[in-house]
């Protein structure tokens, strides 16, 4: 079984600008192409897990966000980076678009996308780590046994404020680059 970074988008990889729609607000954090390169190099699987609540609320075209990644990847391979696999939820039970306004399995905390990924990749989530700028990442972490990092960008640092009592994680960094330090030097 292979292990694997499971990675939020907004907030964690890029400037969260929410609801990410035209290309030219997709603007990478300096440290992501460095971040992922030294997680690729040290053996693991890079997979984003996001949730796309603007796709159920008719804000945002889903056709739009396969765009999205694929700029995001082009601009990661360019910085000699990549990412193993992308999956998005676009559901939100309090969405306007009939179909996608569901309770549904994927999206965050739910487990159904890291589930998907285990399936599709092989992977070992009890080998792996959920890195966020929300709760909700760190609680999709526990919810599939991994380790779980909520980074202070995006809206961390706002979300480190008003920690739900009794939460726990792994350890709480600065940056995807800081969350990186503690991933591969095993201390936070």
């Amino acid at each position: 079984m292979k292990r694997a970074i499971f990675l939020d988008r907004d907030g964690t990889l890029n400037i969260d600008v929410g609801y990410l729609h035209k290309l030219e607000q997709l603007e990478l954090f300096p440290w992501t192409g460095d971040a992922l390169r030294l997680l690729k190099r040290a053996g693991y699987l890079l997979v984003i897990v996001s949730n796309q609540a603007g796709i159920a609320r008719g804000l945002i075209d889903p056709k739009f966000v396969e765009v999205a990644h694929a700029e995001m990847r082009r601009r990661l391979q360019a910085a000699g980076a990549d990412l193993d696999a992308l999956y998005f939820c676009p559901h939100h039970p309090g969405g306007s678009v009939p179909a996608l306004s569901i309770d549904c399995r994927c999206r965050k905390p739910s487990p159904g996308m890291i589930e998907d990924a285990v399936a599709d990749l092989g992977i070992d989530p009890r080998q792996s780590w959920v890195v966020g700028d929300k709760w909700l990442d760190v609680q999709l972490g526990q919810a599939v046994g991994a380790k779980s990092i909520l980074v202070r960008t995006g809206w961390g640092a706002q979300q480190e404020q008003d920690r739900p009592q009794g939460q726990q994680v792994d350890a709480v960094c600065d940056n995807l680059i800081h969350a990186v330090s503690v991933i591969l030097g095993g201390t936070p």
